[in-house]
């Protein structure tokens, strides 16, 4: 396989404004799906749909976050495919007050635009205390605010003078984030999120992140929303060395070659076409965009979380400290080039042999 390693530029943008919207009645919650549509497999790309899903969340470093987003759109255009890009609330707000050419060039681009939360969003399982005893109607309208209003990064409450959550997102870019997890462990929670985000316009929930999809039955929904799909993903390996790591952390590395991501793709898709299953995968590419520029723990994780070495470990109560240490590391300038060349090899890869979807993409198919 010939390695592909590109540069690439940047482009100047514009500005946008918005202003929130409140929906306040719960919908009744939609029958779960049974449809077993199965994408058969397509000799011309392996009939396999890869998503490159890039979590957006660095608002502690507005400016590197900017720049690399910039640069991901202009990748993922050349090579004529889309990127899923999942905002915070946090990140678009950092963008829109600092770096509003960011938000103007996704606005003017086809990339498909997510959501998702962080902590002390109470959906955060640590952060969830405020919603334990509420009520099922408190418990919906209390999530309903969270996506309508402004989240306090220092409280963890409500700021009712300004728009937030999924419905700021959505006035920010222009359009109804497709998919938007209930990340909580407790059931009824994840319930009341799931139709909360449903009834704002979302499409796509997430019940795993890696891997979990049925093989006889791709397409499930819960609440109304589509489970997003994923047999694989093209993020983490343990065939290495045995430990848990992102492929991202070894680019650098005299090993490089075993954790790049076009050879485990290639791997992976060689194990699952050995099963002899009638339909190509669902394969998610996951990256974080500070994983490209920064090494080590987000940079918001000792804000909200004690540290255990370089890992969060047990969640911290408000009042947080907004100056407390950034646990995170640049990476050198040779390390994000390797990271950069990597991903683009990929995208290159699968644009060329895979069907790259989003979900936006994904919800079309499964309505056919």
């Amino acid at each position: 396989m010939k390695r592909l390693i590109l540069t690439l530029g940047l482009i100047p943008l514009l500005v946008v404004a918005c202003a929130p919207a409140v929906t306040q009645t719960p919908p009744a919650p939609a029958p779960v799906s049974t449809d077993s549509l199965l994408p058969e497999v397509d000799s011309q790309n392996d009939g396999a749909y890869v998503t490159f899903a890039v979590n957006v969340h660095d608002w502690t470093h507005p400016n590197e976050s900017a720049d690399l987003l910039l640069k991901l759109v202009d990748l993922f255009e050349r090579y004529g495919v889309r990127g899923d890009f999942y905002f915070t609330a946090e990140i678009t707000r950092a963008l829109a007050e600092q770096r509003l050419d960011v938000i103007e060039r996704f606005r003017n681009s086809d990339m498909t635009i997510s959501y998702h939360v962080r902590p002390p969003h109470p959906l955060y399982t640590g952060f969830d205390s405020r919603l334990k005893n509420l009520s099922d109607a408190e418990l919906y309208q209390t999530l309903l605010d969270y996506e309508t209003y402004a989240l306090d990064l220092e409280t963890g409450d409500l700021d009712r003078s300004r728009p937030g959550g999924y419905t700021y997102v959505a006035q920010v870019f222009g359009h109804k984030p497709v998919v938007a997890p209930a990340p909580n462990n407790d059931p009824r929670i994840k319930d009341a999120a799931q139709r909360v985000y449903a009834s704002l316009g979302a499409q796509m929930t997430l019940l795993y992140h890696e891997e979990g999809t049925k093989v006889n039955r791709p397409f499930e929904y819960v609440n109304g929303l589509l489970v997003r799909p994923s047999d694989f993903s093209i993020t983490r390996t343990t065939e290495i060395d045995g430990g848990d790591n992102f492929w991202w952390n070894f680019m650098s590395s005299s090993n490089a070659d075993e954790y790049n991501p076009t050879a485990l793709l290639q791997r992976q898709l060689a194990e699952w076409y050995s099963h002899g299953y009638t339909r190509g995968p669902f394969i998610t590419s996951l990256i974080h965009e500070n994983n490209f520029y920064r090494s080590g723990a987000e940079a918001w994780s000792s804000i909200y979380f004690t540290m255990g070495g370089n890992k969060k470990d047990r969640p911290l109560s408000p009042p947080y400290d907004l100056n407390a240490p950034d646990p995170s590391m640049p990476r050198t300038p040779e390390d994000q080039a390797a990271i950069l060349a990597a991903y683009e090899e990929l995208i290159a890869y699968a644009a060329s042999h895979l069907t790259v979807v989003t979900s936006e993409d994904i919800v079309a198919m499964a309505r056919k």
